[in-house]
């Protein structure tokens, strides 16, 4: 984990080095987004870049854009135990589905997310066949009331897709080529801060007898 404080950071945060901000003393705040990609130009990824109807896990994608020379150090995206969720979204750009009202689900994460069945966001495809570009998003989950309820376990973040679907950016959009193309979902979640160490309590350097003469 990688903590930063307000006022030290200009972008956003990096979930891929697991980087968060104590923005209140005493609780660390994370934002995790991954990915799973349907790319016809990376068919390693996805054969031909369809997605057929299932349960799929998501990657949280390194930084490193390179795909030629090397294997990609991708990430299983998960949520660390002991985490409280308190927001999850979804949205897939460049995602065509089969039919109208085709579903994208976030699965309810450990079954004990706060108010569960609020994580449960799903994303509904419209009468062209492709996702509304704003997504489909949770409303706030117990941010620090008292009511939610953190993961028992590390949670790995999965989604339930309804139909096969197909990498196909929306021509209204003014797209002309097949990709990227990807289902992405967001889980923003918080966890208690570390105990403090010496260096918060400027604890005096011990002496020894005859020191200083």
């Amino acid at each position: 984990m990688s903590v930063i404080f307000p006022g030290n950071y200009v972008s956003h945060l990096n979930a891929y080095r697991e980087q968060g901000v104590e923005a209140i003393p005493g609780v660390e705040f994370y934002r995790a987004v991954g990915a799973l990609v349907l790319d016809p130009d990376n068919a390693g990824t996805l054969s031909g870049g369809s997605l057929a109807a299932g349960t799929y896990g998501l990657k949280i994608l390194s930084p490193d854009l390179r795909q030629d020379d090397k294997p990609r150090t991708d990430k299983t995206f998960v949520i660390p135990k002991d985490s409280v969720v308190y927001r999850t979204a979804v949205s897939a750009p460049g995602v065509k589905a089969a039919a109208s009202g085709n579903t994208i689900k976030i699965v309810a994460l450990g079954g004990n997310a706060p108010g569960n069945t609020g994580s449960e966001v799903t994303l509904t495809a419209a009468s062209d066949l492709f996702f509304p570009a704003a997504g489909a998003t949770s409303p706030m989950l117990g941010v620090l009331n008292g009511t939610a309820v953190s993961t028992s376990a590390d949670t790995a973040v999965q989604v339930v897709t309804s139909a096969g679907f197909t990498a196909e950016q929306n021509p209204s959009a003014g797209a002309d080529r097949k990709s990227p193309s990807a289902i992405l979902v967001e889980v923003c979640y918080y966890r208690a801060a570390s105990a403090p160490d010496a260096e918060d309590a400027h604890i005096p350097y011990g002496i020894e007898a005859g020191q200083g003469t």
